[in-house]
């Protein structure tokens, strides 16, 4: 996975929890996800992984923000 897919991934993640949080459709953010997950594909860290297939979208999110934390540009 590129850094590139992780902050589109991440991005996304985040534009679905704010329209959540305003009562808006999350369809367009679960059709974006989906097509980062097939972009992805086996490239994706096993754990990351794991969450977007369980669906686990905070914790897919979380994973996300606690790895870029690391990466100090």
């Amino acid at each position: 996975m590129t850094p590139e897919q992780a902050t589109a991934l991440k991005t996304t993640l985040e534009s679905m929890f704010e329209h959540i949080a305003e009562k808006e459709s999350i369809i367009e953010d679960l059709e974006q996800i989906e097509r980062i997950q097939q972009e992805i594909g086996s490239t994706v860290p096993s754990q990351l992984r794991h969450y977007l297939q369980r669906r686990s979208y905070t914790k897919a999110l979380d994973f996300l923000k606690d790895d870029s934390a690391g990466d100090s540009n």
